[in-house]
């Protein structure tokens, strides 16, 4: 099973990203198997591959609203089709967004703050990532 960072945080203790920012969560990178055995640092080294990879935990009220967007829309629709939603995994550029850091029952997890428009792709299919 893939684990993300906040994993166990209730959505209502999540911080709400304002405007037109996403709150993601990256993939959770541990230095120990599920069975608890200490990983060898290679295998560290290549999980931080897929640091880019997260799942979307919050949309903030303005995602997908721009002008920009407009070329998405479905012929019946008056709204943007938004690119991904609340639960997509996606990809992102790693020097993207706002690192923000939260304390939940003295856990610590590394969430991120994007833009709308920073969203490379979107894969719910976790199957190439189960190695993790």
């Amino acid at each position: 099973m893939i684990r993300f960072e906040a994993d166990n945080v209730p959505v209502e203790c999540l911080p709400k990203p304002a405007g037109y920012r996403l709150l993601i969560a990256p993939v959770k990178i541990e230095n120990k198997s599920r069975g608890g055995i200490e990983l060898p640092g290679e295998s560290i080294r290549t999980m931080e591959y897929f640091r880019n990879v997260a799942k979307i935990l919050a949309v903030g009220e303005s995602c997908y609203q721009h002008p920009k967007f407009q070329g998405g829309i479905a012929l019946d629709q008056s709204k943007p089709e938004p690119w991904c939603k609340v639960g997509d995994v996606i990809h992102y550029n790693s020097y993207t967004g706002a690192e923000i850091k939260i304390n939940y029952n003295g856990d610590i997890s590394t969430l991120r703050l994007i833009n709308d428009d920073e969203v490379y792709t979107v894969n719910n299919d976790l199957s190439v990532l189960n190695f993790l």
